[in-house]
């Protein structure tokens, strides 16, 4: 005897819609937001290089007129005098030692050594450097450093070091002044820059 199959009714053909519709708008809304995390991304990665462009812009539409700037300075006359005028580090750390001995002395100041130290490049300039030792008093040292430090060319002095001790002078019938006075031991660097050929 054969059974017949029952036609679904109404109520679970609209089940079955509804779970359909269900399932389509479960998949819709992951497919969605799949495509706009991605639409976001994209979006903020070209707002950033959006924002790139425009600063590479600007520097490139700034880059003449510093172009500019840099000629100008380089042909200055002026500039030209603040290096040493000489063409070799050796020759210049040269001139450098005899500059520092004529300050020391017109200062009254005692030179006790003067050494060349080795050439370093920095940019488009040789720094040329000379090591110093001397001795003499406060007014000596003040003298001396203004001297250095306000002529053309440009010299600059660094790695200051300073020790001071009390004496007191002996006259010419031995016996000693009855005052002290300070005597200085100063160390220091002194260099200025010498213009690098094609710097």
């Amino acid at each position: 005897m054969m059974t017949a199959t029952a036609e679904p009714g109404w109520g679970q053909r609209l089940a079955a819609l509804a779970l359909l519709v269900l399932l389509g708008g479960v998949f819709y809304l992951l497919v969605d937001q799949g495509l706009l995390a991605r639409y976001r991304y994209y979006r903020d990665y070209l707002e950033q290089k959006q924002i790139l462009l425009a600063r590479m812009e600007r520097l490139a539409a700034s880059r003449e007129p510093i172009q500019q700037q840099i000629t100008k300075i380089r042909q200055d006359q002026t500039l030209a005098r603040q290096y040493l005028p000489q063409t070799a580090p050796a020759l210049a750390a040269a001139e450098l030692q005899q500059r520092v001995r004529s300050v020391v002395e017109a200062a009254g100041g005692a030179l006790r050594s003067t050494q060349a130290l080795p050439p370093v490049e920095e940019g488009g300039a040789v720094k040329v450097a000379v090591s110093v030792m001397l001795t003499g008093d406060t007014d000596h040292l003040q003298k001396i450093l203004y001297d250095l430090e306000s002529q053309t060319p440009l010299l600059f002095v660094d790695n200051l070091e300073i020790s001071a001790r009390e004496t007191r002078q002996r006259l010419p019938n031995g016996r000693l002044t009855n005052y002290s006075r300070v005597q200085l031991s100063v160390q220091f660097e002194v260099w200025g820059y010498l213009h690098k050929e094609g710097g």
